[in-house]
């Protein structure tokens, strides 16, 4: 046949092992993997990675001509695949996870949700953990925004909400709110304090802008 037209050309392809790894993190095939190609139309209808506390179930097409293409992945992942994407961060426990890739490709619409149980997350920067957080992260192309996302920070409870702004897949602005009770703080060094606060941060990532109010309902300075 003619093996320059793709329009006439038929594959089969099974890849027996393929690891992907972000960082310190790595997830590999449960089982092999076979790609399907015919009429210039690719299928993938049974591909299942693995790895320490995640396992997730991806099916896809991919139409060449038309250049669109649908996916689903499903599945249980592990928080520390953040690592992967933001090297001053490191996070613990797992997300219920559901994600759908449609569209053109020049113009691909991502639509997902991720439902988190008892996670944690520590920023290098911050003196404090959030801890025993729980909750559900929506995504698309566009956003993530934190739908009734609850955390303990230094023993107290604080709710989240509102919008990161993506650009490019990577974060661009902010809209976020945070409320927080009774929490026991270490900052800054020699001061112990138990506060309220009720905090936003808006504006680019590169220069986000803080408000709020805090009550310190007791403080201790040591030197």
């Amino acid at each position: 046949g003619q093996l320059a037209n793709r329009d006439k050309l038929v594959v089969d392809m099974m890849f027996d092992q393929l690891q992907l790894r972000a960082f310190d993190y790595s997830l590999r095939n449960a089982k092999p993997i076979r790609i399907l190609m015919s009429n210039n139309f690719a299928r993938i209808d049974d591909m299942r990675f693995i790895g320490d506390g995640t396992e997730l179930d991806v099916t896809g097409t991919m139409d060449m001509n038309a250049r669109r293409v649908a996916g689903l992945a499903r599945g249980r992942a592990n928080l520390g695949l953040l690592q992967g994407f933001y090297r001053n961060i490191r996070s613990w426990g797992n997300a219920e996870l559901t994600a759908q890739v449609s569209g053109s490709l020049d113009a691909t619409v991502i639509l997902g949700r991720a439902t988190i149980e008892n996670g944690r997350l520590r920023y290098f920067s911050l003196p404090h953990s959030l801890e025993q957080v729980n909750g559900t992260i929506l995504f698309d192309s566009r956003n993530i925004r934190l739908d009734g996302l609850t955390a303990r920070v230094a023993d107290g409870q604080v709710n989240f909400d509102g919008r990161i702004g993506l650009e490019g897949y990577a974060p661009a602005d902010l809209a976020l709110t945070a409320s927080g009770r009774s929490m026991r703080l270490r900052y800054p060094e020699g001061v112990r304090s138990e506060i309220d606060a009720h905090l936003s941060l808006t504006g680019r990532v590169t220069a986000p802008v803080l408000a709020g109010s805090v009550m310190v309902q007791s403080a201790l300075w040591t030197t």
